[in-house]
C-alpha cells in the first residue's frame, strides 16, 4: 500500500465516522456521488485522489469534493483495559 493509499484509507474511515455522527451532513451528498477527500496542504495527495476518482468515474456520476482541514491526533476509545494473565 502506498503512502497516498494509506492516507486515503484513514481519511475514508474518518469520513465514514463523521457522516454517521452528522446525518445532516450526509444528506448533502448526492446519491451515487463519488466522494473525493481533499486534505489542506497536501497538494500531491489531492491531485492523486482527483485522478483516481476520474479513472473510476462512470457516465453521469457526480464527483463531490470534500475539503478537510486536517486530522486530530488519534486517541484510543478503550475504557480501562486490563491485561489478563497469559496461559
Amino acid at each position: 500500500m502506498t503512502k497516498f493509499e494509506r492516507l486515503n484509507s484513514v481519511l475514508g474511515y474518518e469520513f465514514d465516522r463523521y457522516v454517521l455522527e452528522h446525518p445532516d451532513f450526509a444528506e448533502k451528498i448526492p446519491p451515487g456521488a463519488i466522494v473525493v477527500l481533499q486534505l489542506e496542504g497536501e497538494d500531491a495527495f489531492n491531485k492523486w485522489a482527483r485522478n483516481i476518482a476520474e479513472l473510476h468515474r462512470g457516465i453521469d456520476e457526480p464527483i463531490l469534493f470534500v475539503q478537510v482541514k486536517g486530522l486530530r491526533p488519534p486517541r484510543s476509545r478503550l475504557i480501562r483495559p486490563v491485561i489478563a494473565r497469559s496461559a
